[in-house]
C-alpha cells in the first residue's frame, strides 16, 4: 500500500513539474511596441537611435503638439527641448502619468511600457545627446 502512495505521489509531482512553465511577458503582451513582441533595452540607449524616434512617433514633434512652432510650450523636436523637459522631470512624469505633469499623449492611450523603459534608461544614464 505504501508503494502505491509513493508511486502516486511521484507521478503527481512529475505531472506538476511538467505543467509548470515560465511566462515570457513579451509573448503575453505583444503590443510592447517592437516587432516580435520583445523589448530590447540591452546596451546603450541613445538619443539619436532610440529616444528621438520614440518622440517623433508618439509626441507630435513634426506638428503643433511638440514641434518647433508648438502650442504646448515644449519643443521635443530637438535635443535642447527634450533635455529641458527631462531636467524638469516633465518628460518622464507626463509619459508615466505620474506626478503633477499633464498625461501624455493628451487624450490618447499611455505610451507603451517598452518605450517608457527606454526613455527612463536613457535618463538614468545621463540623458546624453548621443
Amino acid at each position: 500500500m505504501r508503494k502505491i502512495y509513493a508511486g502516486g505521489f511521484l507521478l503527481s509531482l512529475l505531472g506538476l513539474m511538467i505543467s509548470c512553465y515560465n511566462d515570457n511577458l513579451s509573448e503575453l503582451t505583444p503590443s510592447s511596441g517592437v516587432s516580435g513582441g520583445s523589448c530590447d533595452t540591452t546596451g546603450v540607449i541613445t538619443y539619436t537611435n532610440h529616444i528621438a524616434p520614440i518622440l517623433r512617433t508618439n509626441c507630435g514633434t513634426s506638428n503643433s503638439c511638440h514641434g518647433r512652432n508648438n502650442t504646448s510650450g515644449y519643443d521635443l523636436s530637438a535635443y535642447a527641448g527634450v533635455n529641458s523637459a527631462t531636467a524638469s522631470g516633465k518628460l518622464i512624469n507626463s509619459i508615466n502619468w505620474t506626478g503633477n505633469a499633464v498625461r501624455m499623449p493628451e487624450n490618447g492611450p499611455k505610451m507603451n511600457s517598452c518605450n517608457i523603459i527606454k526613455i527612463q534608461k536613457w535618463i538614468d544614464a545621463g540623458a546624453l545627446n548621443n
